[in-house]
């Protein structure tokens, strides 16, 4: 979904890169495994998270990815959902099924990210 890195004091990314894949000698996954010392960094941003639900599927249109953005705006940042589009129109109609939508997908963040 999101951009993620992983980093460890004292090797560079290239190190990192060339680092045979060795997650066929134990049972637990290699992503799974703790390693003394790495930092696990995620951008999880509203806009992120949106463009990731939104990649896959039925084309959306710009009121109802605003009203998905807005949502987890909201969910993120605290910040206020204001529509700008007048009741009993398309528009309106739009920003409000994508609300709906950013609420599950919120969810579906929570549950993934294991809040």
């Amino acid at each position: 979904m999101a951009d993620t890195r992983v980093s460890l004091p004292g090797f560079s990314a290239e190190t990192l890169r060339n680092i045979p894949d060795l997650s066929g000698l134990d049972a637990m996954p290699r992503r799974f495994q703790r390693v003394p010392g790495m930092v696990y960094r995620a951008a999880y941003t509203p806009e992120s998270i949106a463009a990731a639900a939104l990649a896959t599927g039925t084309a959306r249109s710009a009121e109802y990815r605003a009203g998905l953005l807005a949502v987890l705006k909201l969910k993120m940042r605290g910040e206020r959902i204001h529509c700008p589009y007048k009741a009993g129109t398309a528009q309106f109609d739009a920003y409000f099924a994508g609300n709906a939508h950013g609420f599950d997908v919120y969810r579906a963040h929570l549950t993934q990210k294991g809040d």
